[in-house]
C-alpha cells in the first residue's frame, strides 16, 4: 500500500470515528448486519420456493403416473368389452327383460356356459354359451316352449312342434307351425295362433319360430300387425289360389 492509499485509509477511519462520536451508531457495521440479514432472508425464501417447486413437481409426476394407469385400465377394459360379450346385458337389451344368472360354468375369461332366467318369468331357465365375442343362447326358444306347454287350449295340438338341441345338447332349437291346406282352415288357424300369442302376452317376441305354412311358404304372425285380419286372410287365400289349392 503506497503513501496515498494509506492517507485515504486514515481519512476514512477518521470519518468513521467522527460519525460514531456524532450519532452514536456505526453505520458501516449496521449496513453489514442488514446486508447479512437480507442475505439470510433471501436464502430462506429461495429454499422455500425450491421445496414448494419440488413438492409440486412430485405431485405432478404422481398425477401423471396415476392418470396413465387409469387410462391404460380404461383402454384395456374397453378392448376386453369389445372382445368379450356379456350375456346378461346383451340378452337384457335384446329382449327388454331383466336377466339374472342362475348358475355358470366358466373359465377365468368368463367364457363358458351360463344358466339364466328373468325377473319377468323366473320359471323359464335358458342357456347361453359364450366364447369371447360370440354367443349362442336359447331365451326365445325356451320362452316359446314354456308358454306353449302351459297354454290351456284343446286345439293346441293342431300346432306342429319340432324340437331339437345343438350338437352339445345345450341350446334348444324350437319351431312350431300350422299347416293350412285349404281355405276352410284359414280363419280357425289364425284364431288359434292369436289365442296362443294372447296367452304369452308381453313375453312373445317376433323372433319366435312360429308361423303358418301355406303351400311351402312361411307366413309369420307379425304380418298381422301390418295387415288387418281380413287382408291377412286374403293374402293366404291368394297363395292357395296361385298353387291351385282350394
Amino acid at each position: 500500500m503506497d503513501k496515498k492509499d494509506l492517507e485515504e485509509l486514515k481519512k476514512w477511519e477518521r470519518q468513521k470515528m467522527n460519525y460514531v462520536e456524532t450519532y452514536g451508531v456505526d453505520i458501516f457495521n449496521e449496513k453489514k448486519k442488514n446486508a447479512s440479514k437480507l442475505s439470510k432472508t433471501l436464502n430462506k425464501l429461495f429454499n422455500l420456493i425450491y421445496k414448494i417447486a419440488k413438492a409440486i413437481l412430485i405431485i405432478l409426476i404422481f398425477v401423471v403416473i396415476i392418470g396413465t394407469f387409469a387410462l391404460l385400465i380404461w383402454y384395456y377394459g374397453t378392448i376386453y368389452d369389445k372382445m368379450h360379450i356379456d350375456p346378461v346385458s346383451t340378452i337384457s337389451g335384446m329382449y327388454n327383460v331383466n336377466v339374472e344368472v342362475v348358475s355358470k360354468n366358466i373359465d377365468d375369461n368368463q367364457n363358458g356356459k351360463y344358466i339364466l332366467t328373468t325377473k319377468e318369468n323366473p320359471n323359464v331357465h335358458f342357456t347361453a354359451i359364450v366364447n369371447w365375442e360370440s354367443m349362442k343362447q336359447d331365451y326365445s326358444d325356451r320362452t316359446q316352449k314354456y308358454y306353449y306347454e302351459n297354454w290351456k287350449n284343446v286345439d293346441k295340438n293342431k300346432i306342429k312342434t319340432e324340437e331339437r338341441y345343438d350338437e352339445n345338447g345345450d341350446i334348444l332349437v324350437y319351431r312350431q307351425y300350422i299347416e293350412i291346406e285349404n281355405k276352410n282352415q284359414i280363419e280357425s288357424s289364425i284364431d288359434l295362433i292369436n289365442d296362443f300369442l294372447k296367452f304369452a302376452g308381453k313375453m312373445y317376441f317376433p323372433d319366435w319360430e312360429l308361423y303358418y305354412l301355406v303351400s311351402g311358404q312361411r307366413i309369420y304372425p307379425i304380418d298381422i300387425e301390418r295387415l288387418n285380419k281380413e287382408d291377412f286372410i286374403k293374402k293366404i287365400e291368394n297363395i292357395l289360389v296361385e298353387t291351385n289349392i282350394n
